[in-house]
């Protein structure tokens, strides 16, 4: 864990915030919410979490929620990378393909047109 760093919002409120590799805070918030899943879905599990008192399955709901929805845009961008990253790997082949294939022989500069009226 790195050193926490200060800075203030364009509201003027102060952000403490401790930089982490995306992939470690992923892989972190994914063992918590896959803790609390295994935790209702485990055999038994759900039968003991209806037990639980309500303000503590709210509590265990909303995090799994909040969990979730945080992660949600780092999914969207990552499958957008992903997307756009396939892209330009298939216009890069497609056009490496086509200098290898179709270059021409040797290049003709075209004539140019006579625009003049003819009558």
């Amino acid at each position: 864990m790195n050193a926490p760093q200060i800075s203030v919002d364009a509201q003027g409120n102060t952000v403490v915030s401790l930089s982490t590799p995306i992939s470690e805070h992923c892989k972190s918030r994914a063992r918590l919410l896959a803790s609390l899943v295994n935790m209702v879905a485990a055999p038994g599990g759900f039968e003991q979490f209806s037990h639980f008192p309500d303000p503590m399955k709210r509590d265990i709901l909303a995090l799994m929620h909040s969990i979730v929805e945080e992660q949600l845009p780092g999914i969207e961008a990552l499958e957008q990378h992903t997307a756009q990253s396939y892209y330009e790997r298939g216009v890069n082949a497609a056009a490496e393909h086509y200098r290898k294939t179709d270059q021409p022989a040797s290049i003709e500069m075209p004539q140019p047109l006579d625009y003049s009226q003819q009558r």
